[in-house]
């Protein structure tokens, strides 16, 4: 079974959730090329055998940074990365593919329904869907419902879900866990900062000195030049997570999902615009995180007044077993 991956780059928890998928079909027999414009150290960190073809196959929405959405700057690149030709581009490299997973970037499905390819899309929430909240971008968001809906998908939680698919099934929580972790100093409280491949615009002002407490940063964060920041690389990004006490981060799948994994209380910084969020700061609230509001030291102090989170178990091998038998192997 030859199997292509199509995968959104837009942050790292689409490409996450399929790394977590990935060893689960290879088990199966599929043979896998993963498509996707995620710098291939990330994919390699995780899965170092794992064949990656550099591929923009979307845009999901320019940002600003990990908070700030820009839709207006979303236009142009998605004239460039989403046109006919670079569709049938795509198309070309799907054929003679025996089925494709779409994470979940609607020119991926396009190009898989042109290659001729059994297709899957996979998500916690679609683009159509996230474009209509956007007035600028509703030209697209219908172009992307057209792309969508002759596709059948596998709805993953928390989001919103997939919308006008052909047929969606549920498909629950995807996201990886480490089997071992990241031993930091000792002595200290340890902070993990993710912000993704976006960043966070001023990052500095958001990491107060506070005794007792260790900043760890790592790609694609930037170094900060300070006694109470480390920067880790060449660990998996889920064994950092694991070893970590807190992470400070911004709603997203990726993130949630492997520290709902972990069982690792965040701190986060609110994510206004982007219409997933209110998803899935329901969630992280239900478990006690917390929203950075007056102060690191007070967030700090309120998660470490709580009992540790629960891990929740993810049915890996049981999102393998829906998605084989919706592709047929």
């Amino acid at each position: 079974m030859k199997l292509a991956i199509v995968c959104s780059a837009h942050g790292f928890g689409h490409l996450g959730r399929q790394l977590a998928l990935l060893p689960v079909l290879q088990r199966s027999g599929a043979s896998v090329r993963i498509y996707t414009a995620v710098p291939e150290s990330v994919v390699h960190n995780w899965a170092p055998d794992a064949q990656v073809i550099p591929w923009f196959v979307d845009v999901g929405l320019r940002q600003l940074d990990s908070i700030r959405e820009d839709p207006e700057g979303t236009l142009p690149l998605l004239e460039q990365r989403c046109s006919e030709e670079k569709i049938d581009l795509l198309a070309a490299q799907l054929r003679g593919v025996d089925a494709c997973l779409v994470d979940v970037a609607p020119a991926g499905l396009e190009a898989a329904r042109r290659a001729g390819c059994r297709t899957l899309a996979v998500g916690n929430f679609d683009w159509a869907w996230i474009y209509r909240h956007y007035p600028s971008l509703t030209g697209w968001a219908a172009r992307f419902a057209d792309w969508q809906a002759g596709h059948q998908g596998l709805s993953l939680w928390p989001g919103p879900g997939l919308q006008g698919f052909a047929a969606t099934q549920q498909g629950g929580l995807l996201a990886r866990r480490a089997e071992r972790a990241w031993r930091g100093p000792s002595g200290k409280k340890t902070v993990l900062v993710c912000f993704g491949g976006f960043g966070l615009a001023d990052l500095e002002a958001f990491l107060p000195v506070i005794p007792g407490v260790l900043y760890v940063l790592a790609p694609p964060m930037p170094r900060l030049d300070r006694p109470d920041c480390i920067f880790v690389e060449d660990v998996p990004f889920p064994e950092l997570l694991l070893g970590t006490d807190v992470v400070f981060t911004k709603p997203g799948y990726g993130i949630l999902g492997e520290c709902l994994r972990a069982g690792v209380p965040m701190v986060f910084q609110h994510r206004a615009g982007f219409p997933e969020a209110p998803y899935l700061e329901a969630v992280m609230r239900a478990r006690g995180d917390v929203e950075l509001r007056a102060s690191m030291a007070e967030a700090l102090a309120k998660i470490w007044s709580q009992q540790r989170p629960e891990v929740v178990e993810t049915p890996v091998e049981w999102v393998g077993e829906r998605v084989r038998g919706l592709l047929g192997f």
